[in-house]
């Protein structure tokens, strides 16, 4: 198969992602220059709006838009690149790189090379959040969205966070969420977790023809893929293009377990949850009697009730 020559390539850099060193970089701009008639690169910086330069290149009708960054610089570009003809390449540069590693891409900056110059694209669904706040990862309702920003503070060696998390764990009590699906809760239900041991018993409420289902629970994760935080497989079997969420709802969390909890979103160790039950759905409200916090890809954006809707193939991307 010939090579792609792409029309127009926009390459957004970021230096401060992960630790890509200038060669590594120098080696990426190179290739892309070579297959495109029109190269452009923009450095990533503090004062860049990096959004809103994304859409302009999406209104300049580039064809390809790479992001050799990590998740957060993957994140804003993307957004702006929702329900557009543009396609996205990630060269995986961050630390962590959850959307990469949901779309099985190397980490080797010159397989991805080629990969886009084979032009190897698919479509992957979005997550919106209350018709706003779009997601590729997975969204957080409860104490998860409070503890994701304390645990970026402690990736940023802002020890004095800790202090927080483990008042947050101490003061922490389970809350009464009621969860309004697409479906028949019959229908939508999975299955159920502790640990990672398949709990075959199924509690009778989640055998209803209904679709809402009342739980008591310390946080739902909204999966649009698996990954989120460190690399965590947050939502189990989440796929990126079946136009459903994967949803978990985690339970019966002691204030250690919250505490070992939030050490695995701060460090990057494995995920620990002592239940949790697995529903699947393209629309999902969340409700709650006290407000709690929600949060899309770690980024916070308020409170119950909030809803979630798949974008179905809302996204063009380079894949594997």
């Amino acid at each position: 198969m010939d090579p792609v020559r792409y029309r127009q390539i926009v390459l957004f850099q970021n230096p401060a992602s992960g630790t890509a060193n200038a060669d590594l970089r120098r080696r990426v701009r190179d290739r892309l220059g070579a297959m495109s008639d029109v190269f452009t690169e923009i450095l990533v910086d503090p004062q860049l709006n990096l959004a809103e330069r994304a859409a302009e290149a999406a209104r300049e009708k580039a064809d390809l838009v790479v992001v050799a960054g990590g998740d957060g610089t993957v994140r804003e570009v993307a957004g702006a690149l929702v329900s557009t003809d543009v396609t996205l390449a990630i060269v995986p540069f961050g630390t962590f790189n959850n959307l990469a590693l949901s779309l099985k891409l190397p980490a080797d900056p010159e397989a991805i090379c080629d990969l886009i110059e084979a032009g190897r694209m698919r479509r992957i669904d979005v997550g919106m959040a209350n018709e706003q706040h779009t997601f590729f990862e997975a969204a957080g309702v409860g104490v998860d969205a409070d503890l994701f920003p304390i645990g970026e503070e402690v990736k940023s060696r802002r020890f004095l966070a800790l202090g927080r998390a483990i008042r947050l764990a101490l003061m922490h009590r389970q809350a009464s969420v009621e969860i309004q699906l697409d479906r028949s809760v019959s229908a939508a239900y999975q299955n159920s977790f502790r640990g990672s041991e398949l709990l075959k018993k199924r509690h009778r409420r989640l055998r209803s023809r209904k679709s809402r289902v009342r739980l008591r629970c310390s946080f739902v994760a909204i999966g649009n893929g698996p990954y989120y935080g460190s690399n965590f497989n947050v939502c189990p079997g989440a796929r990126l293009d079946d136009g459903l969420f994967s949803i978990g709802v985690y339970r019966d969390f002691s204030k250690l377990e919250l505490l070992r909890h939030f050490w695995s979103i701060s460090g990057g160790h494995r995920h620990y949850h002592p239940k949790m039950e697995m529903f699947v759905s393209a629309r999902v409200e969340v409700r709650s009697v006290g407000r709690l916090s929600v949060h899309v890809d770690g980024q916070p954006i308020g409170s119950t009730p909030v809803r979630f809707e798949v974008l179905p193939k809302a996204l063009k991307v380079i894949a594997a």
